[in-house]
């Protein structure tokens, strides 16, 4: 293959999945001047994390994933739910104009309304489902989570839930009808599709990146085909992000490492059993367990036939990515990272048992852990699935350790000319808002313009949602109508 002798971008992007893609779409609607590119090492867009059942497909707004309201010192706080309510806003926003401007993307092909609701079985927990209801109804953003109770109210949501459970057993619940099912994979080929369609993009998919060196504010990234030299660098490469971060040697990226974490659903696509079962039911997981193993009994709609999903189980892997190398991990092992390795290690004993007992449990002991959902599971009906990798953040705590961090970060260089994405859930949610982050600090001081087109795409840029409850169903009955969620 001829390679090529390099060529000038304006923005170089590593990585095709849903970060990439939404990005490059708004750079593109703020400048259709600027020259931008993609790179993909795999032969299409949006395979990894991004894809249909790589992921749960939760458009994670805060509704029902109870580790986003964490029990402090005998209080419930709310205010990380509330964040991420809001910046899921931020994304069916910028889908809602997306889709409102280029026909060619239809809703119906990347979203749909599924509720979401929170189900405990245990008294505390139900107590605790309870107080955080009380809390979060009191919130504009939250208003219509609803709490149930009784057998028959939740079973005419999720019959699955309640047939076969002993009567006497109490149970509780909280559910929100507005809630999403998201196909991200889809969406962020929709995404690149329209960019290549309206020759705003160049695409190169099976290139793979060698070395990324910065020479006069100028990055050079060189791949199996060649080279391609950008102003601005943004690395979207899910967990292989780590690594070519150590390749640049950015100083605020010292330190920092990755802790690779694999997941299987049990999956069932008899259409009889899913009738039963219309929405997102999360619940509590379970001591030391990361975020993404919340365990949680989902529908998911993938090319016009549903599934539904349980899980996922953790487990550990060298893998950074589902498609990646049995050396991903080791290879970036480090002396500038290995005390923060060490020390994460070491101080989070009770996350290494729960991946041990993970990796050792059978499927057994999987069904097991349904039929707390889903009483009358038949083993028989369901298959395993692997799910995506997951890389979650180590970083320095201080000089002498590190810490384990769930979540999404973005690190940048000193003169914001590249960006780094890392880390896992609500990952995908919340891309719009974590690509917003991007451009506030990396381009509006570019062009006066940005701001003002940024306000056409953001009905509510520069304001909290939460504060403002009458334009908060404003804009939600403006982007349910035009992505069919009504």
């Amino acid at each position: 293959m001829k390679k090529n002798m390099g060529e000038n971008f304006d923005v170089v992007i590593i990585g095709a999945g849903i970060m990439g893609s939404t990005l490059a779409t708004l750079l593109s609607e703020l400048d259709n001047s600027l020259k931008i590119k993609i790179i993909e090492k795999l032969d299409q867009c949006g395979l990894e994390s991004s894809d249909g059942l790589n992921n749960a497909g939760t458009g994670h707004a805060g509704n029902c994933e109870l580790n986003y309201t964490p029990e402090v010192n005998g209080k419930i706080d709310i205010s990380k739910a509330i964040s991420i309510a809001e910046k899921f806003e931020l994304s069916l926003q910028f889908w809602a104009y997306i889709v409102n401007k280029y026909k060619s993307l239809k809703p119906e092909n990347f979203i749909s309304k599924s509720p979401h609701a929170s189900f405990v079985w245990q008294n505390k927990d139900i107590q605790f489902l309870k107080q955080r209801h009380k809390l979060m109804s009191k919130e504009p953003i939250f208003k219509k989570i609803n709490y149930l109770s009784s057998f028959e109210e939740i079973k005419k949501y999720f019959p699955l839930l309640i047939n076969g459970r002993d009567k006497h057993q109490k149970v509780g619940m909280t559910i929100f009808d507005d809630g999403t099912d998201i196909n991200f994979g889809e969406l962020t080929r929709a995404l690149i599709k329209n960019l290549v369609k309206q020759k705003k993009l160049t695409l190169s998919l099976k290139e793979t990146v060698t070395s990324i060196k910065l020479n006069k504010d100028l990055y050079t990234i060189k791949t199996n085909k060649g080279e391609s030299k950008t102003k601005f660098l943004f690395i979207a490469a899910g967990g292989s992000a780590i690594s070519l971060l150590q390749k640049l040697k950015i100083k605020s990226a010292k330190g920092y490492a990755g802790f690779p974490i694999s997941g299987k659903w049990l999956l069932c696509d008899d259409p009889n059993i899913i009738k039963k079962h219309k929405g997102k039911v999360y619940s509590q997981a379970e001591a030391g367990a990361p975020p993404m193993s919340v365990p949680h009994l989902d529908i998911r709609k993938i090319k016009n036939k549903e599934y539904l999903l349980f899980g996922p189980f953790a487990g550990f892997t060298f893998r950074f990515l589902k498609n990646g190398s049995f050396f991903d991990f080791p290879k970036t092992i480090k002396l500038s990272n290995l005390k923060e390795l060490i020390t994460v290690c070491i101080s989070n004993p009770s996350l290494l048992t729960y991946l041990i007992k993970q990796i050792l449990s059978g499927n057994s002991s999987r069904i097991k852990h349904l039929k707390n959902f889903y009483p009358l599971a038949d083993k028989k009906d369901w298959k395993l699935f692997d799910a995506g990798q997951r890389v979650q953040i180590i970083k320095p705590k201080n000089i002498f350790s590190g810490k384990l961090e769930f979540g999404t970060e973005i690190i940048y260089d000193k003169n914001k000319n590249m960006a780094a994405l890392l880390g896992a859930s609500p990952g995908a949610s919340v891309s719009a808002a974590s690509m917003l982050e991007i451009i506030q600090k990396c381009f509006l001081g570019r062009n006066q313009h940005y701001e003002k087109k940024l306000k056409k795409i953001f009905p509510s840029y520069g304001i909290k949602l939460n504060d403002y409850p009458s334009k908060l169903q404003k804009i939600r009955n403006s982007y349910r109508k035009i992505l069919k969620l009504l």
